[in-house]
């Protein structure tokens, strides 16, 4: 699954990759629940069900990445 970084330079920031990352994973989960549902193969409600879960955890993390990393950055760079 290649991952693609649209970002221009000055929207660049520590956070960009984890976020594209994040994203491409969170639509890959996303169509994995979409194919269950509708590929008829047995419990496939089950599969969207986990998928679509999957989806909600990698987002959380994502988001709980962002609050933590910026304090983080910025005490690491008063250190220096």
């Amino acid at each position: 699954m290649p991952i693609t970084d649209s970002a221009g330079p000055r929207q660049r920031g520590p956070n960009t990759r984890h976020r594209t990352v994040a994203i491409a994973n969170i639509r890959w989960f996303r169509t994995m629940a979409w194919r269950a549902l509708r590929d008829g193969s047995p419990q496939g409600v089950l599969r969207a069900a986990n998928a679509r879960a999957a989806a909600r955890i990698i987002l959380h993390q994502a988001k709980r990445h962002a609050l933590v990393n910026r304090p983080v950055t910025d005490a690491l760079a008063v250190g220096r």
